[in-house]
């Protein structure tokens, strides 16, 4: 994954100032990028450089099963990576685990997802981000990055291809979980009790609901997900969810309501989770 991330992601040198008029690369321009490319046209950015903020737009474009390349995108720079810069050159060396020096982002690739010395560094360096970033339960996103990380070795029968990574600064705190194995749709199905899930968006819904696994049921797999998930949703968080040709968000940055949606998407290889959230303070 990392190697065909960094072909995937040539970008503006880091030395550059990002402009702050740029803009921002998110999930509708990743995804205007898939469309176009799925229906075999070229995508035209219109000489645009676009700002990168957010670590799930540039591994989920990576992910997309098209592939886009910037040869595609008639070779221009169009992504500048900012503060991102650092972590994303780290991803395409496919160092097994990286974190800054400023301990605001860090990674973890393939192996390192099953070393048990190198996930419990991960996992602390990760709770010693968001408490800096002011989260006062950082406990509870380490857990659902771990609950996502278990999905991995657990479910996508390609586990050198995981990669978990995480962002922080002040107030927000982001983390990505993603493979490229075979898919919700596919490990769900492995399990009778769910073989009659009709495509990827079907599967993704029982993702997160409780008990849900490809395991049998009273397994002691797949009851993690809903109740991490809906506390992350209550933290002001958005949370996306990837796999095959369908995307679902979990949105609870608009006061008490959470809001659940399931779209259609440009199509994706393997499973990817992308968790933002907002510490207290920040989110209004």
């Amino acid at each position: 994954m990392s190697r065909a991330t960094g072909s995937t992601l040539c970008c503006r040198s880091s030395s550059l100032q990002p402009d702050l008029l740029a803009p921002r690369f998110d999930y509708r321009v990743v995804d205007g990028l898939g469309r176009a490319r799925q229906r075999g046209g070229v995508p035209q950015l219109g000489g645009a450089v676009f700002r990168a903020g957010m670590l799930g737009p540039a591994v989920e474009l990576a992910h997309l099963e098209s592939g886009i390349s910037i040869g595609d995108l008639h070779g221009q720079d169009w992504l500048e990576r900012g503060s991102l810069a650092p972590i994303l050159s780290a991803l395409a060396s496919a160092q097994q685990q990286w974190l800054a020096l400023d301990g605001q982002r860090g990674l973890i690739l393939g192996s390192g997802l099953v070393g048990e010395a190198v996930l419990n560094s991960f996992k602390i360096d990760a709770h010693k981000a968001a408490l800096a970033a002011g989260f006062m339960k950082p406990a509870l996103l380490v857990a659902a990055m771990g609950e996502l990380i278990g999905n991995v070795i657990d479910h996508s029968e390609a586990i050198g291809s995981g990669v978990a990574m995480f962002s922080a600064e002040a107030g927000r705190f982001e983390f990505v979980v993603a493979d490229t194995g075979i898919g919700a749709l596919r490990s769900l199905t492995r399990n009778p009790d769910h073989a009659s899930l009709s495509d990827d968006g079907a599967a993704l819904l029982a993702m997160v609901e409780a008990g849900v696994s490809r395991f049998a049921r009273n397994s002691g797999h797949g009851n993690g997900f809903r109740p991490i998930f809906e506390k992350l949703a209550d933290m002001s968080g958005h949370l996306r969810f990837r796999s095959g040709g369908y995307g679902l968000t979990l949105d609870g940055r608009f006061g008490d309501r959470i809001a659940r949606q399931i779209t259609q998407k440009p199509k994706l290889r393997g499973l990817l989770a992308a968790v933002t959230c907002l510490a207290p303070k920040t989110a209004s």
